[in-house]
């Protein structure tokens, strides 16, 4: 059994609810990372010639292991919001595309910028039907949103995108998994989505300074994507282009990229999606019931047997800062506390929490 106390040494200095905020990398990770470093301090190019090919395929290998993808249609690259705007880019500008009004601004903002024609649906009790009701009126041709929404921390049901997937297979799917990715099992190839991307500084505890997305088949060869650099080929300096190739136009980082392979294998392969994903959900139902029962959720946007695993708590930044000076660490988003319940997390974190917020209710 790995210590996680001893992996998440912050975990033994704070209560750490922060998880939607940042992850944080696990000491093992940690470690491979700094031997890395030092082999390229030494050997500079040498490093380079001997690792760079072998730490950019075992990577999209691995994904494309865990995730039931094609390797081929990964594109590896330094954060979610790059990659989005490198897809948007290049599909039509009369597209319709449907939005959640308050969804992540790394979603909404670059779709808003551009020239489509934009449909925003409501987050609330009836987001389901509210979607039904604009994919009949609007027949968009994308539906662009977060798995996992950054404040409410309402996460989607698989089974209903799936099922609204069945009943507009003409719309293209897709979505930021960042809030969501790491916290179950999940197969991209019989996904409802298109297109998948996830940084991976979160749940993933990989640090900044990388991300993935993952590709149908389907979507890849709609588009003409033409962002290009001598990286986009299948080799350089003469050769086909990649078609994931127009989100890897340069040089990777090739630390930022074995940091997000060591984590992978950390998460899934040393712990365990199973564990985690059991513990999560756990702790969060846990968390949950208190939290209604304590009148600290927007019952207009949640309900009692939804899952999730973010929470959006009544409270100013007053509150949040007392909770951080009591060494409980969360974020103040939308005028309320967010917290986040991660695998690390135990029943002794969500109890700690809820004294506090009984002593200041």
């Amino acid at each position: 059994m790995i210590d996680l106390k001893k992996e998440f040494p912050v975990t033994s200095a704070y209560t750490y609810l922060n998880t939607p905020f940042t992850g944080v990398l696990s000491s093992e990770v940690s470690k491979k990372i700094q031997d890395m470093e030092e082999d390229y301090r030494l050997r500079g190019s040498a490093f380079t010639n001997e690792n760079e090919h072998q730490i950019i395929e075992d990577t999209k290998s691995l994904i494309a292991e865990i995730y039931n993808a094609k390797v081929e249609n990964i594109g590896l690259l330094n954060n979610f919001s790059t990659g989005f705007n490198l897809i948007l880019n290049d599909l039509p500008d009369s597209s319709k595309v449907v939005l959640l009004t308050q969804d992540y601004p790394s979603v909404n903002l670059p779709v808003k910028s551009r020239h489509f024609q934009i449909h925003e649906v409501d987050i609330n009790q009836s987001l389901n039907e509210n979607l039904r009701k604009v994919f009949l009126e609007e027949k968009p041709d994308f539906f662009m949103f977060s798995m996992t929404q950054f404040i409410s921390g309402l996460t989607f049901s698989m089974k209903d995108l799936e099922q609204l997937k069945r009943e507009f297979p003409e719309v293209s799917f897709m979505v930021d998994a960042t809030q969501y990715c790491g916290t179950e099992p999940f197969d991209f190839e019989n996904s409802p989505f298109d297109v998948f991307g996830t940084s991976g500084y979160k749940w993933l505890n990989a640090s900044l300074g990388n991300a993935f997305f993952l590709f149908k088949s389907s979507f890849l060869n709609r588009f003409n994507f033409r962002t290009v650099g001598s990286n986009s080929l299948t080799s350089k300096p003469d050769s086909k282009l990649r078609l994931t190739g127009f989100l890897e136009p340069g040089h990777h980082d090739l630390l930022a990229v074995a940091r997000l392979k060591f984590a992978l294998e950390f998460h899934y392969k040393r712990v365990g999606i199973e564990f985690i994903e059991s513990t999560i959900k756990t702790l969060s139902k846990q968390a949950k019931a208190q939290f209604f029962e304590m009148n600290l959720l927007d019952k207009e946007v949640v309900d009692a047997d939804s899952y999730q695993n973010i929470f959006s708590l009544k409270g100013d930044e007053k509150l949040m800062e007392k909770l951080q000076h009591k060494g409980i660490l969360s974020a103040h988003r939308g005028g309320r506390i967010r917290v986040g319940f991660q695998y690390f997390n135990t029943a002794k974190d969500l109890e700690i929490l809820l004294n506090e917020l009984r002593e200041n209710s």
